[in-house]
């Protein structure tokens, strides 16, 4: 990964203007500044872009928060870089607003020719990480540990003691997974043995469940051998039971023939009412009949009087019908009269309402003319008062003016003597410059004449004699304080008009705000008289509209009260005017001569409704006459009748003694039928107890079978457990092998042993650049222990010009060098391991301790590894280091953030 550009934006000291460093013309660069202005910022940046990760506050999670800059709530980092000749593009964006945090993650590649960025951004923020560390093959923590050399921590792995080196190179190197694979292997081996105990606890619980076989196929044998015991008793009362059903049977078929003789029992007492009942009914009309013809009147006699009482209503009747045709005729007449008075009143009705039409239109107008007056009016009265606002505006407005045009007067003044005294500053000006060049020419003549070794005249440089040199001393003299005293008049005058230059184009300023006030109400002025002039004519035109208005208003009261005056007219004359009508008059007094008619009638109404009634009694009682008369032959039959009835009561008698002694033979039904019952109770009961013990065997012998059936499943199940605990065994065994082989003395130890070379032969590549050849680094992973054997550790010892000495022997200055070669090594070596070539290194900071000799043979060894890396970043702030750098990435801090500012050595 080679960086190529990078953009942030309120990233750590960085403020919210986006800073662009670009990185692709400089293969070897320094940064440089003062602590805390943000050369590390720039390095954490990188991380954050490509890994999400950078420096972060002790217990938070992540370092999104606390990398924003103070005050902000949004940062931005765009970082261009090459990887395997392909250049990429990283978009990495954090906002927080109203507690809420946001990030945004845009990955893609940029096309080398059209320079147009082709998106490789996935779903989600967690899947485009893992895009890019796929891509890039190496993750945050390879990539500290490998190109990017940490400030404080170059010497993380020499400065442990001999014991625990082999632990840091082992997490250096990444070996930490073969023990996160121990540790997982040891829990696998917890569970696979847990699981064990578990299988063999239940296969214990199955083994006892197995012996009791025997003892439940036993119990078996003894229940089904009770089953076919009951089953017989059961067959013996099922046939019993069958015998009891069929005389059931037989009792049940002689109740229905003794039902049937009650039935025809109860139909001849039924039968024998109905005859008693039917013969006293006959008696009765006949006793009634017998009575009726006794007793009939004279049917002569009947007659007369019917015709009598016919004649009578006949007489009511012709009165009535000349009354009814006397009122019919007296509500036409009545009916007519009406219907000429409802003319008569419409008519007039008509025109009184046309009248009122007539007056309602006026009194509309007049009020709609009234409305208009009064608007024209308030129109009028509204315009006056705004005249007298614009004037009162306008005379405000003059006295602006009047003031503005002294000041205008003073304006004038003002800036004549503001141009006097700048002509005068300019010329003081030059006269000071004058004065200042003729004092330097007097100095540098001094100097002439007070050379000690060759002392020479200014003008015609000649040597001096001391007479000359005297009087060339005290005419100098002289001019020089008369110089010096008009420099110093001149300045004080110069630095006193400077200042009232200064207060005066103040005033001068102000002066042209006021003018331009002064002329911005001259045109106000001009508009409000155009508004007032404006005005007054539209309040002329308004005048005369309200005097036409109110002769409008005059004329149409006018009008109003005549119309209203002939309306109430009107309203008296209607009365009149219906009673002076000659058709209506003859009605009514036609009306008058009907009534008069109908009132002298001879009808009786209460005379004429009882004649009626005794008219329809006679009918009765000829009515009556006419039945008897009809019913006489009748009464024989009647009499024949009764007797049939009589002798039909005594068979019915003799046919129910007959049926109660047939019936006796069937009393003893009911007794049979209980007995029988008795019986059918009794063999049930014994049937239910018997069907309850066969359910209880049946429950114990279902109970024994669902056993025999769970005996069978434990046995297949204590077949497969045992299978599974030999796997078991097995999967512990494979488990303690890996554990072993993943542990710190298998692979990890092997791997390291093989790195220890690789890191040596790197180191001292480096190391032999850094002393000139005259050190070497020898890494010892065994120890020799005094009572024999060896001891798994991991010594760092050099070899120099005074022989084999413990790393932590040498002085700060040779273990940063020894701490810089074994770092570059193991960078170098977890590089190759990780699959990439380390394309670029990064070292921040870790110069402080080295010497001029120290430092230049760490920047020899830097130009000297160059070719190894594409880029070589280094953060310092001394001044020796960076001065031999040919470029220069300065970082400057002010109030608005770090800035940075590239600079070019040659």
């Amino acid at each position: 990964m080679i960086p190529l550009k990078l953009q942030l934006k309120n990233f750590l000291s960085y403020g919210p203007e986006i800073q662009t460093i670009e990185f692709s013309s400089y293969p070897l660069i320094c940064l440089s500044g003062k602590n805390g202005h943000g050369k590390s910022a720039l390095l954490d940046a990188i991380t954050w872009a490509l890994w999400g990760q950078a420096r972060k506050t002790f217990g938070t999670v992540k370092a999104d928060p606390g990398l924003v800059h103070l005050g902000q709530t949004q940062m931005l980092v765009i970082l261009d870089f090459i990887f395997n000749e392909q250049k990429y593009r990283v978009r990495r964006e954090f906002s927080k607003a109203y507690g809420k945090a946001v990030a945004a993650l845009d990955f893609g590649m940029i096309d080398a020719q059209t320079n147009n960025f082709i998106s490789l951004t996935d779903k989600t923020i967690k899947n485009t990480q893992e895009k890019i560390e796929r891509m890039l093959n190496l993750d945050m923590e390879s990539f500290v540990n490998s190109a990017f050399l940490r400030q404080g921590q170059a010497n993380e792995f020499s400065k442990k003691s001999a014991k625990d080196r082999k632990t840091v190179l082992a997490t250096i190197l990444g070996l930490n997974r073969y023990e996160s694979l121990r540790v997982l292997a040891h829990e696998k081996i917890k569970e696979a043995q847990s699981a064990q105990q578990t299988h063999q606890t239940l296969q214990e619980k199955r083994r006892l469940e197995l012996e009791k076989k025997t003892e439940i196929n036993e119990q078996l044998n003894k229940q089904e051998q009770e089953l076919a015991r009951i089953t017989q008793q059961e067959q013996e009362l099922n046939q019993k039971h069958t015998l009891v059903e069929q005389a059931q049977k037989e009792i049940a078929e002689k109740q229905k023939q003794q039902a049937l003789l009650y039935y025809e029992q109860t139909h001849l007492d039924k039968k024998e009412t109905e005859l008693k009942d039917k013969l006293v009914s006959v008696i009765q009309i006949w006793k009634k009949t017998h009575k009726q013809l006794v007793n009939l009147p004279d049917k002569t006699v009947i007659e007369t009087e019917k015709q009598n009482l016919i004649d009578k209503i006949s007489k009511y009747q012709q009165e009535l019908q000349k009354g009814l045709e006397i009122k019919t005729t007296l509500l036409s007449v009545k009916e007519d009269a009406q219907t000429r008075a409802s003319k008569l009143k419409s008519a007039h009705a008509v025109i009184m309402q046309e009248k009122k039409l007539q007056i309602e239109q006026l009194i509309l107008e007049h009020k709609h003319h009234e409305k208009q007056r009064k608007e024209l009016t308030d129109a009028l009265i509204a315009d006056t008062k705004k005249i007298e606002e614009l004037t009162q505006e306008s005379a405000q407005l003059d006295k602006k003016i009047s003031l503005h045009a002294r000041t205008k007067q003073q304006s004038t003044k003002v800036e004549k003597q503001f141009e006097k005294r700048r002509e005068y500053y300019q010329l003081f000006i030059a006269q000071g410059n004058e004065v200042k060049q003729k004092l330097n020419e007097l100095n540098q003549k001094k100097k002439m004449v007070h050379d000690e070794h060759n002392p020479s005249c200014p003008l015609c440089e000649q040597n001096l004699s001391a007479s000359r040199k005297r009087f060339l001393n005290e005419t100098l003299y002289k001019s020089e304080q008369f110089l010096t005293k008009r420099f110093t008049r001149l300045s004080a005058i110069i630095t006193k008009l400077k200042s009232i230059l200064i207060t005066q184009h103040e005033q001068i300023t102000e002066i042209k705000k006021e003018t331009a006030l002064h002329e911005r109400f001259v045109l106000q002025i001009e508009e409000l008289h155009k508004q007032i002039n404006t005005i007054e004519q539209s309040n002329t035109h308004k005048k005369k509209l309200t005097q036409e208005s109110e002769i409008i208003l005059s004329n149409k009261l006018e009008i109003i009260t005549r119309y209203q005056h002939e309306y109430e007219l009107l309203i008296t004359t209607e009365e009149n005017n219906i009673k002076q009508d000659a058709q209506l008059s003859e009605l009514t007094q036609k009306i008058a001569t009907l009534e008069q008619e109908y009132s002298t009638l001879a009808y009786n109404k209460e005379q004429h409704v009882q004649a009626q009634q005794a008219l329809q009694t006679l009918e009765q009682t000829l009515a009556t006459y006419t039945e008897l008369a009809q019913a006489k032959p009748m009464q024989k039959e009647r009499a024949d009748t009764i007797t049939s009835l009589c002798l039909a009561l005594k068979a019915s008698k003799k046919q129910k003694k007959a049926l109660v002694h047939t019936l006796q033979a069937y009393a003893h039904l009911e007794t049979d039928k209980n007995n029988n019952k008795e019986q059918e109770n009794q063999l049930i009961t014994q049937k239910k107890d018997l069907v309850t013990q066969k359910e209880k065997i049946l429950q114990n012998k279902g109970s024994l079978e669902n056993q025999q059936q769970k005996i069978a499943q434990i046995e297949q199940e204590f077949k497969e457990e045992q299978k599974k605990l030999i796997l078991l065994a097995t999967t512990i065994d494979d488990y303690y092998i890996i554990a072993t082989a993943t542990g710190k003395n298998g692979i990890q130890a092997l791997l390291i042993e093989e790195a220890i070379p690789e890191i040596e032969q790197e180191a001292n590549l480096l190391l032999s650049r850094l002393t000139n050849n005259q050190s070497h680094i020898i890494i010892e992973s065994l120890r020799d222990l005094k009572n024999g054997g060896t001891k798994e550790t991991l010594d760092i010892k050099i070899s120099d010009s005074i022989g084999i000495r413990p790393y932590e022997l040498f002085s700060g200055g040779e273990a940063f060098r020894i701490d810089f070669a074994l770092r570059i090594a193991i960078s170098k070596l977890l590089a190759r391991r990780a699959g990439t070539s380390l394309q670029t290194l990064i070292i921040d900071e870790g110069f402080g301790s080295q010497d001029e000799d120290g430092l230049s043979n760490i920047m020899e060894a830097i130009y000297k590894i160059q070719d190894d890396f594409s880029k070589i970043i280094i953060v310092s702030h001394l001044s020796a280091m960076k001065d031999q750098f040919p470029v220069h990435f300065l970082v400057e801090k002010n109030a608005q953030g770090s800035h940075v500012r590239i600079m070019e050595q040659g």
